[in-house]
C-alpha cells in the first residue's frame, strides 16, 4: 500500500542521495513544488553533504543511505548517485518504504532495469526516472503540435546529438562516462532516446554501427561515432551520437504525413513546414516567409529571457534546467493522482 503522503502539513519530505554538481538542478525547482520539502541531503563525502546542507539550508545531513533511510525523516529519495550504484540505491530505498526518482539512466543492464521494476511492484513504491529531456520546452512543445496533428500521424525521426567533450580533450579520462566501454551511451543516449519513444513508441529493433575508435590514456577502448538504426512501435527512426566534435549540434527532425519540424533543442525553437496547395516555388517561399519569422521570434524571445534571468527578474529560461524542473514537476504530480487513487480505493472498501 501506498503510504499517506499528506501529513498533517500536508508535506512530502524529500531527501537528496548525492551531492554532486547535479543535486543543485533538483534541490533548486524541487523548492517550487507545492507541498514538498527537502529535508535530507547524503553523501559519503561528509563535507561535500555539509556543504550542500549549508547552502541550501536543508535540516539534516548524513554520509551514509542507511543512516537516512534509518532516521525516518524522508518519504522520496532522489537517487543522483553514479549510474553504476543505481539499482541497489533505489532498491534499498523502496524496500525501506520510500518512492524513488532516479537520475537516468535507471541502471546499468536491462536486468537492473527490470530488478528494479519488480522491486517498485512488489513494495508498491513509485519510480521514476529523470528523462529531463522529453521535458525539453521545444519537445513539450512539439508534443503539443504533434496532438493537435499539425504534422499527421508521425512516421519518422532522425536525432542527432554532436557535442564537443571537454574531458575526452583534456585528458580527464578516469571520469565515469570514460571508465568502461559504453559508458559514454549510458550517459548520453537515454535523453535521444526518451525522445524518440516519445513520439514513436517503444523499440522493437534495434541495429547499430561505430567508429572512431581510439584508446584513452587508461587503455579503455573508446568509440566517438555511433549511428543507430531503430524500429518503433510506430514508426522508424535514426540516431547519431558522436563525441568531441568541434561545433555543437543536438537536434530533432520529424517527418510526418502532412508535414516536418526541424525542432533546434541548443537553440530551443523549432521549425515546421507542412502540405501546402500552392505550387512549389510559391510554397518555398510562403515556407520561407513563415519560418523566418517565427524563428526570429522564438530566438528573441530566448534572448529576451536570458536578459531578465542575468538581471534577476525572472528565473532562467535556459532549457536544460527547464527541462529538469518540468520532470521532476510530473513525478510528483503523478505521485499525488496515484496516492488519490490508492485513497478512493480504500474508502470504496
Amino acid at each position: 500500500m501506498i503510504p499517506n503522503l499528506s501529513r498533517p502539513t500536508g508535506t512530502i519530505r524529500v531527501g537528496v542521495l548525492g551531492a554532486g554538481f547535479i543535486s543543485d538542478y533538483h534541490i533548486r525547482p524541487l523548492r517550487a513544488v507545492a507541498q514538498v520539502e527537502v529535508t535530507a541531503v547524503c553523501d559519503a563525502d561528509r563535507q561535500k553533504a555539509s556543504a550542500c546542507q549549508k547552502r541550501w539550508k536543508i535540516p539534516q545531513y548524513f554520509s551514509s543511505l542507511p543512516e537516512m533511510l534509518r532516521s525516518g525523516s524522508v518519504d522520496v529519495v532522489h537517487v543522483l548517485t553514479p549510474p553504476s550504484t543505481h539499482a541497489s540505491a533505489a532498491r534499498a530505498c523502496m524496500e525501506s518504504g520510500c518512492h524513488v526518482f532516479v537520475e537516468k539512466p535507471m541502471a546499468v543492464s536491462s536486468a537492473e532495469c527490470e530488478q528494479l521494476k519488480a522491486c517498485a511492484s512488489r513494495s508498491q513504491r513509485t519510480l521514476g526516472v529523470n528523462h529531463n529531456a522529453a521535458f525539453h520546452p521545444a519537445v513539450l512543445r512539439l508534443l503539443q503540435m504533434a496532438r493537435n496533428w499539425r504534422l499527421g500521424a508521425i512516421e519518422h525521426v532522425t536525432a542527432c546529438v554532436n557535442v564537443p567533450l571537454r574531458q575526452l580533450w583534456a585528458g580527464q579520462h578516469d571520469h565515469w562516462i570514460f571508465r568502461e566501454f559504453g559508458n559514454i551511451i549510458l550517459e548520453q543516449a537515454p535523453h535521444p532516446l526518451s525522445q524518440i519513444q516519445l513520439l514513436l513508441g517503444p523499440v522493437r529493433e534495434c541495429a547499430s554501427t561505430v567508429s572512431g575508435l581510439t584508446h584513452l590514456e587508461t587503455g579503455v577502448p573508446f568509440h566517438d561515432t555511433w549511428q543507430v538504426s531503430l524500429v518503433c512501435e510506430r514508426g522508424t527512426a535514426q540516431l547519431l551520437l558522436s563525441f568531441g566534435r568541434e561545433y555543437m549540434e543536438n537536434s530533432l527532425h520529424v517527418i510526418g504525413q502532412d508535414g516536418s519540424a526541424f525542432v533546434d533543442l541548443r537553440r530551443n525553437t523549432i521549425r515546421i513546414s507542412e502540405k501546402s496547395r500552392f505550387l512549389d516555388p510559391v510554397d518555398n517561399l510562403r515556407d520561407a516567409f513563415r519560418n523566418s519569422g517565427t524563428v526570429l521570434t522564438q530566438g528573441v524571445s530566448s534572448f529576451v529571457g536570458y536578459c531578465l534571468a542575468f538581471l534577476n527578474l525572472r528565473p532562467s529560461g535556459d532549457p536544460f534546467p527547464l527541462g529538469i524542473s518540468n520532470s521532476i514537476q510530473s513525478f510528483y504530480d503523478d505521485l499525488r493522482s496515484e496516492e488519490r487513487r490508492v485513497g478512493k480505493e480504500c474508502r470504496s472498501r
